[in-house]
């Protein structure tokens, strides 16, 4: 009888309308057919557990986009309103003479302008009416051949807990659950294609679970506090060993979700390069011969196409790992002794002929004269297909030198990725930010964070629109912000207060988006369990490629200074003649609200080398280093989600 409602919810988008049973027969297929070993047919109901789809409501790839796009009479309007409709009004529209009226007098309004054309709308749900979860799983195969080389493509999947179905969201938070790890997109991508997927559980999961669901919960409680309670000194230094106390808190789920995943965390790693040929070739010789020692040996003792790729990414990230990680890596590739000692000196001698690795490049070493002589190893985009319901990790922190960009689908990184395929390059989109407009404050009530970004506007980019202090009408986000190569919003949460977020998600719109306010991207409840909801969701079905927000909420003067440490660090100033922005005074910007450099005789942005990063997940990746802000409440939250971008204004691409 199961196996009969899983085929049918596989059909269509019937799953919209069964609720939260459709996903949880989707997980629980998942759990059965990994315990059978059919791990093909275990990614397949992964996908399809992961996959919102009543998002297609608002969500959807435009084969040809209508350039009328706020011509209510396109026949491309009225398709939306069709595709908005459920089941019950589908039907109904069958035997509604009136509606029929309306949706024809709407299609027909603008037929001299399309009467050869009409938008064509293609589901983003790729897998829609697959019922072989073997056909599906060469369907992903397929899209993932089409997406860039260079990426290296991860989901997150949490097993089944049926007890939670109708709980509330902080209770299916809470209670733990086996996580599912799969490899879409790797190095050997191109001659095994076929997903790999391991399984992680174990008596620590449950502590996991509960630390990281009360994270967030706890700095509330920390930071939620009455000023006059907190005016004598000792009342003080209770606030503050709070914080203190919450950060070893927080450093503490760090260390348990590494070891959680213990000995495959390298596996959150992308492909490395290096941007000098004459290096950059070396590493791909290094490559090679590491591939070619793997396949020699797993020729001989017969491994299989996982094996073989797991014991490769090994090989090639040996470096990363102590002796200890290695015995235990091979120790899960085979359970025969001889072959288990043979692969471990196999990968030790590969680790003992290397020669060191350099650091990751950053600013403060590339101006060093050593490390301009050493070349650094960058390393391509990680994108990260996250569970809803394991999005409140702070999977960044897994590797902090890793570029990293979050998804919540397979589905929805492959609709970016069609919108925008033309303009990626090397694993990037590439856009040049000149122009932007900023929303500060809005409410009127953070006027210390008034002070400071208004100063840091009119100090970098004081030709951007900016509307401060004031609320803004719809008319003008959808008109003067949504319009621009760049939007900031610094305020109270998302902004999601002045635009609903359906609205949004009707839009057409590619500028990248910043979203500086407390739980700015974090996902939530409306009530019992449904489909959860978040600003970016809405954000990237208007087409936005990109959005940077945060999972918690945070302190003003610090994200305030993690938000300008951002943008200056991405976006060219206006004038090149300014003082780099981490050359300012901090504590006069911080408490006064003025820039100024903190010492005499400071280069200018013009003279200073390799200040600014192409890479925008390369500059939040410097956040989650602690560069900045030394403190894990400061840093963990902030994620980037859609797309990894370029701001070829500042970096020229890698070679």
């Amino acid at each position: 009888m199961e196996e009969d409602i899983v085929q049918y919810l596989l059909h269509g988008s019937f799953g919209v309308n069964v609720g939260p049973n459709a996903k949880e027969l989707f997980l629980d297929q998942v759990e059965v057919e990994f315990d059978k070993g059919n791990l093909q047919t275990s990614i397949f109901y992964q996908i399809r557990a992961l996959y919102q789809a009543s998002q297609e409501r608002y969500f959807q790839i435009e084969k040809i986009l209508n350039e009328a796009e706020d011509m209510d009479g396109s026949p491309a309007f009225a398709e939306q309103l069709r595709l908005g409709m459920s089941l019950w009004e589908k039907e109904n529209l069958k035997s509604n003479p009136l509606m029929q009226f309306a949706l024809d007098t709407i299609r027909d309004k603008n037929t001299e302008l399309n009467s050869d054309e009409e938008s064509e709308f293609v589901s983003c749900n790729f897998l829609q009416n697959i019922v072989d979860p073997l056909q599906g799983v060469k369907k992903v195969e397929e899209i993932c051949q089409k997406m860039p080389k260079e990426w290296t493509i991860l989901q997150l999947c949490k097993g089944p807990r049926t007890e939670t179905t109708y709980s509330v969201f902080p209770q299916i938070h809470e209670l733990d659950a086996a996580i599912y790890f799969t490899l879409f997109k790797h190095a050997r991508s191109v001659e095994y294609p076929t997903p790999i997927c391991l399984r992680f559980s174990g008596p620590e999961q449950k502590e996991l679970f509960q630390k990281y669901a009360n994270i967030a919960s706890k700095f509330k409680q920390c930071i939620n506090v009455d000023p006059k309670e907190y005016s004598t000194k000792e009342a003080k230094k209770f606030y503050w060993d709070m914080l203190c106390e919450l950060d070893q808190h927080i450093s503490q789920a760090l260390k348990d979700l590494k070891n959680f995943f213990f000995p495959w965390s390298f596996l959150f790693t992308g492909q490395p390069y290096i941007r000098p040929s004459a290096e950059a070739t070396a590493l791909a010789a290094k490559q090679r011969k590491a591939f070619a020692t793997v396949d020699g040996f797993c020729n001989e003792y017969h491994w299989d196409t996982q094996a073989r790729v797991l014991l490769s990414l090994t090989a090639f990230n040996v470096d990363l790992l102590s002796e200890l990680e290695i015995h235990a890596i091979c120790g899960l590739l085979t359970s025969n002794s001889r072959e288990k000692s043979n692969a471990a000196k196999l990968l030790l001698q590969l680790q003992n002929a290397a020669p060191a690795e350099c650091p990751e490049g950053n600013a403060e070493s590339d101006n060093n004269s050593n490390s301009a002589r050493r070349p650094s190893t960058h390393h391509y985009p990680c994108i990260l297909i996250v569970d809803e319901r394991l999005d409140h990790f702070f999977w960044e922190e897994l590797n902090v030198q890793q570029e990293y960009s979050r998804v919540n689908s397979l589905q929805c990184l492959w609709r970016l990725h069609n919108l925008y395929a033309d303009r990626m390059h090397k694993g990037y989109l590439c856009v040049d930010i000149i122009d932007g407009g900023c929303l500060v404050n809005p409410d009127n009530n953070l006027p210390k964070t008034e002070m400071r970004m208004r100063c840091f506007f009119d100090y970098w980019l004081p030709n951007w629109l900016k509307k401060i202090a004031q609320k803004p009408t719809q008319e003008e986000l959808l008109k003067d912000f949504f319009k621009r190569s760049c939007y900031v919003y610094a305020g109270h949460g998302s902004g999601l207060q002045y635009l609903n977020g359906k609205h949004i998600a009707r839009q057409q719109m590619n500028c990248v988006v910043f979203l500086f306010g407390c739980d700015s991207s974090r996902l939530h409840s409306n009530g019992l369990y449904s489909e959860l909801v978040g600003s970016h969701l809405y954000y990237h079905a208007a087409k936005c490629p990109t959005l940077i927000g945060t999972l918690m909420p945070g302190l003003d003067a610090n994200m305030d200074g993690v938000a300008t440490e951002i943008l200056s660090r991405w976006i060219a100033p206006n004038s090149p003649s300014v003082v780099p922005w981490q050359c300012i005074d901090h504590a006069s910007w911080i408490k006064e609200g003025v820039a100024k450099p903190y010492k005499s005789d400071i280069p200018s942005y013009r003279d200073t080398p390799i200040y600014q990063f192409g890479s925008l997940c390369a500059v939040l990746a410097r956040i989650h280093q602690r560069r900045f802000e030394t403190k894990h409440y400061n840093t963990v939250p902030y994620v980037c989600r859609g797309l990894p971008v370029w701001n070829y204004n500042v970096q020229p691409l890698p070679n």
